[in-house]
């Protein structure tokens, strides 16, 4: 127990150095940094993760290989126990050019992988229907035809208003987008017949690129065709009229900034698989899957590489959760949550350093007070308790004071945001940069509790050490101090 004395002496030591408030604010700081800078971070990578999981099935087969059709696949998937549904899909790559008044400058020089405004995109060929019972697709896609504002909204076919129906583009908008383009049209919209399959792009590069339903666009691509004298297959340049038919908005800007989204067999027929044509497979590159609601993914994930892996062929194939699906992006996000956390560990070092040159230099200025102590008869214990004494109220109003800060500052971060942004064009985070409409902030109660503890025990872990000097210190040493 500590004598009262002690406490009456540290608290009048604390009062005459107000030196002793850099210590307080020092703390105070390193706790209301660690707990704001963790709250909008935390806010920032569950916000990247709900992207993420949005675009993601529950299971996907991939790493399949070339020339994989999807009839046996589906056969032999359909019948795995937790298994709600399957979908095909087919990926490929290309470049986009759109034949609007707005880009008559032709395609672009260069590919510009990191904006929006690149005419590169990842194909993703889609069953629709059977796409919308394994993903969010709908939810990407919902309302979004409010957004388009095409000039003659108001005459649009009721399925053109369901987005799953989007990739089939009704011929009087195509009509409309072929005019604007130059493109030769009958000269009534009635007299025109689909030519075009739809394809959807993100609403970004709608924007970006001055788009407006029934436009006409070409996808340019190659692919493996035949055989060149023996020696491999030739590549023949693809180049294939698609129209827009829609946007849509995942908020996973990695998706938004590179996938098109295409009818699957028309991705097929582009490929020398026409539906049509003798001998075409009905080719995939990858199968989604809807896991059973309440059945644990991990075991249908063993179940379904089981069934795939015994499939002739397919022994290297691979089932994947969500989480491994984006396993590299996930890392990365990861990896900077912990250089985050090992930053605002040094902020904390630094507070705890200006706790002990605060208390080392009492120490050394109250040498003689010491000595005095001595001599009346304080014991070394009650000397070490003292100083002790001043780092504990130190770090436990520098944590209390950090906690309140800090949580106060989650809860009206967006509200100052907005007022520095009105009134000087300030921002603390440019939420336009990360396409957020507000700050996201995540207060995890663990962190909370946690963050303000560790700081007082380290303030005082590094106020025993001046204590524990002042309580060794000889009487005679003291007294006899310069």
């Amino acid at each position: 127990m500590l004598q009262a004395s002690s406490c009456l002496l540290a608290v009048r030591y604390l009062r005459s150095r107000w030196v002793n408030v850099l210590g307080i604010v020092g703390v105070a700081v390193a706790v209301w940094a660690m707990i704001l800078v963790r709250a909008v971070f935390s806010g920032f990578i569950g916000n990247i993760q709900d992207d993420v999981r949005r675009t993601s099935t529950d299971l996907l087969v991939t790493d399949l290989p070339h020339d994989t059709g999807y009839a046996s696949l589906r056969d032999a998937i359909a019948g795995v126990d937790g298994v709600a549904a399957l979908a095909p899909r087919l990926r490929h790559f290309g470049v986009f050019h759109v034949l609007t008044p707005q880009a008559q400058g032709g395609a672009a020089q260069f590919v510009d992988f990191s904006s929006a405004s690149t005419a590169f995109v990842q194909l993703v060929g889609i069953d629709p229907a059977a796409e919308g019972r394994v993903s969010a697709q709908t939810q990407w896609y919902q309302h979004e035809h409010e957004r388009l504002k095409p000039q003659d909204l108001d005459a649009t076919p009721a399925d053109q208003a369901d987005p799953i129906k989007r990739l089939h583009v009704p011929a009087w908008l195509e009509w409309q987008g072929r005019r604007r383009a130059g493109l030769p049209v009958p000269t009534q919209p009635s007299l025109h017949r689909t030519l075009s399959p739809g394809l959807l792009l993100s609403l970004d590069r709608l924007y970006s690129h001055h788009l407006e339903p029934g436009f006409p666009l070409d996808i340019i691509s190659a692919r493996f065709d035949g055989q060149a004298d023996g020696a491999g297959k030739e590549t023949v340049a693809i180049r294939e009229r698609f129209t827009f038919a829609g946007a849509f908005k995942t908020r996973h800007r990695i998706f938004d900034d590179t996938t098109a989204i295409v009818p699957i067999e028309t991705l097929r027929s582009m490929l020398g698989h026409d539906f049509h044509d003798d001998g075409s497979i009905d080719l995939i590159t990858d199968v989604a899957i809807a896991v059973v609601a309440g059945q644990d993914p991990a075991v249908v994930q063993a179940r379904v590489r089981q069934r795939v892996r015994a499939l002739p062929g397919l022994q290297q194939a691979n089932v994947l959760d969500w989480v491994q699906q984006n396993q590299v992006f996930l890392d990365a996000v990861g990896h900077e949550r912990a250089m985050m956390q090992i930053v605002l560990f040094v902020v904390m070092l630094i507070a705890a350093f200006l706790v002990y040159a605060t208390l080392h230099m009492m120490v050394a200025q109250k040498t003689k007070d010491i000595g005095i102590l001595c001599a009346i008869g304080s014991t070394p214990r009650g000397i070490g308790a003292t100083f002790l004494t001043c780092g504990i109220v130190i770090g436990l109003i520098g944590s209390l004071a950090g906690l309140v800060l800090g949580v106060l500052s989650t809860r009206w971060i967006n509200p100052v945001n907005d007022w520095l942004f009105e009134n000087f064009g300030l921002e603390m985070f440019p939420r336009r940069l990360f396409d957020l409409p507000e700050i996201p902030c995540r207060l995890e109660p663990a962190w909370l509790i946690g963050v303000p503890v560790a700081a007082f025990l380290l303030t005082l872990l590094v106020a025993w050490l001046p204590a524990r000097r002042a309580a060794r210190m000889l009487p005679v040493e003291a007294l006899s101090y310069e």
